[in-house]
């Protein structure tokens, strides 16, 4: 099995630049968490949101692929930091360079 450390997946020399980047995944995979959840939780409220019917769904639309990025990017990223290597096998090591290409094309296309 493959291991590396930090060093060559981030390029990171110091522990202390892992804690800084750590604690910045930490506080952005929680905050968008909290936030989209609240958002989600607020916009099926119907006396919450007072906005047109199309606005609330982008709204919404906008709040779960917050989610999915969170879930999906963030997360694994912190936990590789935490733990100073990738644990979370080569399956997943492949969604995640999938998922990052695919963000970066979509962001060329729109």
């Amino acid at each position: 099995m493959f291991t590396s450390s930090n060093f060559t997946i981030f390029g990171m020399h110091s522990d202390t630049e892992r804690y800084s980047w750590t604690a910045y995944h930490l506080f952005v995979f929680l905050s968008s968490l909290i936030g989209d959840t609240l958002i989600l939780m607020a916009s099926f409220h119907k006396d919450a949101l007072k906005v047109n019917k199309s606005i609330l769904t982008i709204i919404q639309h906008i709040a779960v692929s917050d989610l999915v990025n969170a879930l999906c990017r963030v997360l694994p990223v912190t936990i590789s930091l935490i733990a100073n290597s990738w644990v979370l096998g080569v399956a997943l090591c492949y969604v995640e360079v999938i998922s990052i290409t695919s963000f970066i094309h979509r962001g060329c296309i729109s």
